[in-house]
């Protein structure tokens, strides 16, 4: 058992130096609690408004923001995620999600799928990831001494087959971290909470809060268990919510053991038809 921290801020667009600095208040006060974990949202390194700014301030991973953050993470004994700018080759960039821990640079995950959509609630450039990035293609788990953990940015959570291929590569724990505006809330809020349902897994969600640019986040970060062997309802409860629309820190206390307790009565992973996973790639290269 341990207790993660979600770190649900509104960065300050391009200001790495001040919003570097609102990583680290969190990471001292949630430190301060015992947390062993501190997740933080998409971009909220850079903000999400940079427009070609990104092609400035995105750095190298390991670079010189990942290295000071290492450096806050030992002194702090915790481990640290965020969301960044990466730079790739020279004009290339991901959207990227870091890892970082006590014994160093732990990984990153590359934004797999990137929207390009905008809504008139919004106007055009709400979603302006393909202008900017590249999708990222590995999806790694990263082994901890808090277990292993599997990431993913924002859209990636739209699409199941993304969290199942983490549960079935071991993860303890599913990260999803999002920069998802305020019109998106009905939307996405359940879609987290499904994630976990169909994979009987924990799930750590952080969204931006706040308004940066013309854009407003929801906020809403949340915490969800697998289930529980008392209740036997899946997705539930909610162990933790922070508050919507505003900066908040939240704690939750992550029990693995439940999840083992609790698949049994709902065995969704037991009763996968793995075939299927055969059929979908045949169609889709056939449709898409």
């Amino acid at each position: 058992m341990f207790k993660l921290a979600l770190g649900q801020i509104c960065p300050v667009t391009a200001d790495i130096k001040h919003n570097l600095a609102i990583f680290e208040e969190n990471v001292v006060r949630a430190r301060k609690e015992n947390a062993k974990l501190i997740i933080f949202p998409e971009l909220a390194l850079s903000g999400y408004s940079c427009g070609d700014r990104f092609f400035e301030i995105a750095e190298t991973v390991p670079g010189p923001s990942t290295d000071h953050l290492i450096e806050v993470a030992r002194k702090n004994d915790i481990y640290i995620i965020w969301g960044m700018p990466e730079k790739g080759l020279d004009g290339v960039l991901y959207n990227s999600a870091v890892m970082a821990g006590p014994e160093g640079y732990v990984g990153t995950w590359r934004k797999h799928t990137l929207p390009g959509h905008a809504t008139d609630q919004t106007g055009p450039g709400a979603f302006p990831d393909r202008r900017f990035f590249r999708a990222g293609t590995e999806s790694p788990i990263f082994t901890t001494k808090i277990g292993k953990i599997g990431i993913m940015v924002c859209y990636d959570t739209f699409f199941p087959e993304i969290a199942r291929l983490l549960t079935l590569k071991g993860a303890d724990l599913l990260v999803s971290i999002s920069g998802s505006p305020s019109f998106e809330k009905d939307i996405f809020e359940p879609i987290v909470k499904v994630r976990a349902m169909e994979n009987t897994t924990w799930l750590a969600y952080c969204n931006l809060a706040g308004n940066e640019g013309n854009i407003s986040y929801w906020g809403g970060s949340f915490v969800v268990g697998p289930g529980s062997k008392q209740t036997k309802v899946p997705g539930e409860p909610i162990i933790a919510k922070a508050p919507y629309d505003i900066p908040a820190l939240t704690f939750a206390e992550i029990d693995y053991s439940v999840t083992g307790k609790f698949r049994p009565f709902f065995p969704v992973l037991r009763d996968l038809p793995s075939n299927i996973y055969q059929s979908l790639q045949d169609v889709s290269k056939e449709s898409l």
